[in-house]
């Protein structure tokens, strides 16, 4: 966040996703407060991370706690969702 937007590679505030001990992923949410939705702006995929449903279920899931915790009643997802994970995420 401290990079101006051009030079950001992943987004404004990205949060990893590890899996055990290996960095699998980098979600951009962005809490919209008025609307009270978590809105992920994007999701990338490290070279390497598992394409499994399992995995994409338990990186859902996680998003959604996220979502909860922070007060949201909705968690949409916008088009840059690596197409392995798509379905599982949405």
């Amino acid at each position: 966040m401290f990079f101006p937007e051009e030079k950001r590679k992943f987004g404004y505030y990205v949060l990893p996703i590890l899996w055990d001990d290996m960095l699998i992923d980098r979600v951009d949410p962005l809490m919209d407060k008025q609307s009270r939705k978590l809105m992920i702006n994007s999701v990338h995929a490290e070279p390497g991370a598992p394409d499994d449903k399992e995995v994409a279920s338990k990186i859902g899931e996680k998003i959604e706690q996220l979502g909860e915790f922070l007060g949201a009643k909705q968690v949409v997802y916008t088009a840059h969702v690596p197409a392995v994970w798509r379905n599982s995420l949405r």
